[in-house]
């Protein structure tokens, strides 16, 4: 084994065999800490616990919400102490070449040694191999001082005990700097105070026992009713300007007069929030990025802003420290985070609008609403099952718009049955959101993709609308992409759509 993946005497990852006690085996002491659980929390301290409730329009249901029968109330900093914390150890290498029996360098070992011509060290030393190893030191163990063990002391603990458990998260070098979650994301507790926040509400999901993890904080002060009915000429035409079109139709699906309609059913209720992460195996990076909660059905869409994060080296908790190495203060960071969040609240309107008023004609791609979605990285059990919803409420079932394609895939991401907190469910939810805001550029992936897998050696789309864009302009000159004649869904049947993921994703 080498120097940089031996562990110390103190940090072996299986307990030793020459225990001269039994340990009860029909006990599994890893049930004493979760590998994988969500933790919902509702306000940012332990007094907000108590009197702050849910916004109006959330059934605090599943394992992402305290219910009325939780045992007690839990708050964002209540979570934060619930986070693992790393620890970092000492790494020590097995020197082979020490005899065990007398403690001494063994020449002969030496001399043995594949590719190491003992003449040529005996000529350039001017020593024999015997004297150099009577000189040397004899340490049956060698201090690693280039690498550190990143280690779970909790697991740590239970292994000292003689139990079968596996505690180390990384082998690290000695310039990686732990960021724990009380120096992350207290700081992150404290923006939010300055601005008033105290009414956050939101979860984290964790895995490899906390090594992973991902915190999901709503904040219901950044909330906006979206109007969606299109009926306003204003709205139409902020539309147009932002997109450059100017054939949206407004056409309600269901048939009834706009001016009968009743006006709640025209609106979306969306919150802004904060999702981040980190990785304590491996990744060197803590990140962060705004999402927009609706609290009507408890969809959320990841990643909606700019993606920020620190990576694991100086002292995250010193502010004039980071300073001095040309790094933002953490406090400062989490506002800057802030900051955007805002901005992106307040331009969601026609990105959303915009959604329900673009189609795409399957009929003219030569793929169908199923392999768009495998195409882009969806497995086919849950592509199918989005396929399946989209076609239903798309009319005609072959134009959906960008709307129902991703609110139809977050709907089947309801049944994903691997970890929330894992890399690949939130590389999926990504897949939605891109529908959303980049469709011209999903589109293109997916046309990429089906060229890759067909036969004919003709391009699906033509050579200069293969161009990667986010602009939906662009998208237009793409065949299949088109303003849509009359939405496929009205706002009764969207909202009807959207309440089903709150028994999917909630469970």
């Amino acid at each position: 084994m080498s120097a940089e993946t031996q562990p110390s005497s103190e940090h072996r990852d299986t307990p030793r065999s020459d225990r001269d006690f039994a340990v009860d085996e029909s006990i599994d002491v890893r049930s004493l800490i979760a590998k994988e659980q969500t933790l919902p929390f509702l306000g940012l301290t332990p007094a907000d616990a108590t009197t702050v409730d849910y916004p109006d329009g959330i059934e605090p249901a599943g394992r992402r919400f305290l219910n009325a029968d939780a045992s007690e109330a839990r708050s964002l900093k209540a979570v934060i102490k619930a986070l693992p914390q790393a620890s970092s150890g000492e790494l020590r290498a097995v020197n082979e070449f020490v005899d065990p029996a007398d403690e001494t360098v063994d020449p002969e070992e030496i001399r043995d040694v594949d590719g190491l011509n003992a003449d040529l060290l005996e000529a350039a030393t001017g020593q024999s191999v015997e004297e150099l190893a009577a000189n040397a030191p004899s340490d049956r163990l060698l201090d690693v001082t280039d690498h550190q063990d990143i280690i779970d002391r909790r697991r740590l603990a239970l292994a000292a005990l003689g139990y079968p458990v596996k505690f180390r998260w990384q082998i690290a070098t000695s310039t990686y700097s732990i960021i724990n979650p009380e120096e992350a994301y207290l700081p992150l507790m404290g923006a939010l105070q300055k601005h008033g926040a105290d009414e956050a509400f939101g979860w984290a999901d964790m895995r490899d026992w906390g090594g992973v993890a991902k915190l999901t904080v709503i904040l219901p002060d950044f909330r906006r009713e979206l109007d969606m009915s299109q009926s306003d000429g204003s709205t139409k035409a902020a539309i147009r300007e932002h997109d450059a079109l100017a054939d949206v139709d407004p056409t309600m699906s269901d048939g009834s007069d706009e001016d009968d309609r009743d006006d709640e059913t025209a609106t979306v209720t969306v919150y802004g929030g904060i999702q981040t992460g980190y990785d304590f195996r491996g990744s060197q990076t803590m990140w962060a990025k705004p999402l927009l909660f609706f609290p009507g059905s408890g969809t959320v869409m990841y990643g909606v802003g700019q993606r920020y994060s620190r990576r694991h080296v100086g002292d995250v908790t010193n502010a004039a420290h980071e300073r001095a190495h040309d790094r933002v203060p953490i406090m400062e960071w989490w506002g800057n985070i802030y900051d955007d969040l805002d901005a992106r609240t307040t331009t969601v309107d026609d990105v959303l609008v915009r959604a329900r008023s673009v189609a795409i004609d399957f009929e003219v791609l030569p793929f169908d609403v199923d392999d768009f979605y495998v195409y882009l990285g969806i497995p086919s059990t849950y592509a199918e099952s989005a396929s399946t919803r989209a076609t239903r409420i798309a009319m005609p079932d072959s134009c959906p718009t960008l709307w129902n394609l991703q609110l139809s895939l977050l709907v089947a991401l309801g049944e994903f049955e691997g970890s929330r907190a894992s890399d690949t469910f939130q590389a999926y939810n990504e897949v939605a959101r891109d529908i959303l805001f980049s469709p011209g550029k999903s589109i293109q992936l997916a046309a990429r993709e089906h060229d890759l897998q067909a036969d004919d050696d003709e391009p699906s789309i033509a050579p200069d609308q293969q161009t990667l864009s986010d602009a939906l302009g662009e998208a237009f000159a793409i065949p299949g992409v088109e303003a849509a004649s009359e939405r496929d869904l009205s706002d009764t049947d969207a909202q009807r759509v959207q309440n089903t993921i709150q028994e999917s994703l909630n469970q």
